[in-house]
């Protein structure tokens, strides 16, 4: 038998697999060890599957989850072609990309999201921090700093409502030393992973989490007054649109995306909350979604008699507002 014909033989029965299953097979290099495959092929196999399952961006889901499974940037695949993987790898990596083509979020299968250029651990049952969250992050900076100057014989205490992972607080303790941090949420859950990433951070000492509801875990604190800033990314998705969500963002817990019928719900409560709680000159900032700075720039008028300054996102949408008591 002629040599292509029987490459046509071995290859015949994974490549009806693949038509069966919709997978692309992955073929062993003739130069590969056994029990090693080839990173890049195994990266166009996940792209062509999750091209197959019509996920968003399969190439760079491939090549993220192909770096937890190595450990190596993805650059690297290219740079280094004869990066490989064991079996062991290898089987890990497809049980990832088939969670992924499950519409599983890549950081609940991971188990890490990026914010921030930090890392930080995340869970199924958290909600995953977003890459326009740190467009809060970074002009809350700003004003931290300006506080500082302000006041510089005292610690700046600010207040992050609804934490989650943590990702908001411990993103300002990191680059800011002279602030302390008072972090809720109503999750449990969400503050033990608060914690770890607190620790992983090695911001822990400048971070206190208190479990409850908004402000109620605040009042033994004895904060009345005394805070100079609040800041929240609160569930803003309004909730005749919590059905048309992509179905991996589903996955995530829905008290962390629903603000009720309009959106609304806890800048409703948020807002004139903060009033009581922030000292004179203090500052109050909230991330809101790309249709929301009208009605909560309504919202924030009636209690603090002051229009807010708004900040938009890198794809030019209104993202964060941000008001300063008088």
């Amino acid at each position: 038998m002629p040599p292509f014909q029987l490459w046509k033989w071995q290859t015949s029965i994974p490549r009806l697999r693949s038509v069966m299953t919709g997978e692309t097979p992955v073929l062993r290099s003739p130069l590969m060890k056994r029990g090693q495959k080839n990173i890049k092929e195994l990266i166009k196999w996940a792209r062509d599957y999750l091209i197959l399952k019509k996920l968003p961006n399969p190439q760079l889901v491939a090549e993220l989850v192909a770096e937890e499974i190595t450990g190596k940037d993805r650059i690297n695949f290219y740079l280094e072609p004869e990066i490989t993987v064991d079996d062991k790898q290898e089987d890990l990596f497809k049980k990832n990309i088939r969670g992924c083509g499950r519409k599983i979020p890549l950081a609940y299968i991971t188990g890490k999201q990026h914010f921030m250029g930090d890392v930080f651990f995340i869970r199924p049952g958290i909600f995953i921090p977003r890459p326009e969250t740190e467009v809060l992050v970074e002009e809350a900076l700003q004003l931290i700093q300006k506080l500082n100057k302000e006041c510089p014989g005292r610690e700046i205490i600010v207040v992050d409502i609804g934490t989650g992972s943590g990702n908001i607080a411990i993103s300002i303790a990191k680059r800011i030393k002279k602030v302390f941090i008072y972090a809720t949420d109503i999750s449990n859950y969400a503050l033990q992973i608060a914690k770890r990433n607190a620790c992983f951070h090695e911001v822990q000492e400048r971070i206190e989490f208190l479990p409850g509801d908004l402000f109620s875990p605040l009042k033994e604190k004895k904060l009345m007054e005394r805070i100079d800033m609040i800041i929240s990314n609160p569930p803003y998705v309004e909730g005749k649109k919590m059905r048309y969500l992509p179905e991996e963002v589903k996955k995530e817990p829905d008290f962390t995306l629903n603000g009720g019928e309009e959106g609304l719900d806890f800048y409703q409560k948020i807002i004139p909350a903060s009033y009581v709680w922030l000292r004179k000159n203090g500052f109050l900032m909230l991330e809101i979604s790309c249709d929301q700075a009208k009605k909560v720039t309504q919202i924030l008028y009636e209690r603090f008699k002051n229009l807010p300054q708004i900040f938009y996102d890198l794809e030019n949408n209104t993202r964060v507002v941000c008001i300063r008591k008088t």
